[in-house]
């Protein structure tokens, strides 16, 4: 994971120098390549390529822009699997593989919710301040509007019009805030139920291991000698 650190660095190092020399080229590839790109960028996390704290800049890096594909599988062919979080199950023996493996899809699940989740909240606190400036841009249009009223009706006329898309822009963002905000709370019903299910699991994995130790002491009970 090293490699992916110092190449990340340098990547970062380099697409802040060339976004002074590039603005509009690096806006392009931003329109056309961010989606799949940061898409990417999750997928590694989740498959444990990248840590966190390279996951973060990466996708910093690749909703403004400064982020291509052969920069990503450079990162990808420098980097070694993350460590396995500390809560990763382990096929060892006398365990249930069939529970250690639905452990570990529910530990993945969980990664996934929680990169989802920060990009979300991240999304909604951009377009609730959006909203906030559109309707204070409207009120002030409208002060502007009355204050001229009765000398400029041509301006007061044009003061209105821009109130008036100002309060229509706010409307449509606040409707995508109310959208966020549902699936923030479905994000945290889904956690929710990850967390029930991780319990339910490692519940009936330490039931069947005390039913196998049970029986095992019995036989040792039974055992002549023993």
């Amino acid at each position: 994971m090293c490699g992916g650190h110092h190449v990340v660095g340098t990547l970062i190092g380099g697409a802040v120098r060339e976004s002074r020399a590039s603005h509009y080229d690096n806006r392009q590839a931003y329109q056309t390549s961010q989606p799949s790109i940061a898409q990417e960028v999750k997928l590694m996390y989740a498959q444990g390529i990248i840590s966190s704290a390279t996951y973060h800049r990466l996708l910093e890096m690749a909703q403004s822009g400064e982020l291509s594909a052969d920069d990503l599988r450079r990162v990808r062919s420098s980097s070694q699997p993350a460590p396995a979080p500390s809560a990763q199950a382990t096929p060892t023996p006398g365990r249930n593989t069939e529970i250690v493996r639905s452990l570990n899809r529910l530990y993945e699940h969980r990664q996934r919710l929680a990169a989802s989740q920060q990009e979300s909240e991240q999304v909604l606190a951009r377009l609730e301040a959006d909203a906030t400036r559109l309707r204070q841009q409207a009120e002030t249009a409208a002060e502007k509007a009355g204050a001229v009223a009765e000398s400029d009706e041509t301006n007061a006329r044009a003061y209105l019009e821009v109130r008036q898309e100002a309060l229509v822009r706010a409307d449509g963002l606040e409707e995508r805030v109310e959208a966020l905000r549902q699936d923030l709370a479905r994000i945290e019903a889904l956690q929710t139920e990850l967390a029930t299910r991780e319990a339910e699991l490692k519940a009936l994995e330490s039931r069947e291991q005390l039913a196998e130790l049970e029986a095992s002491i019995r036989e040792d009970l039974l055992t002549p000698g023993a």
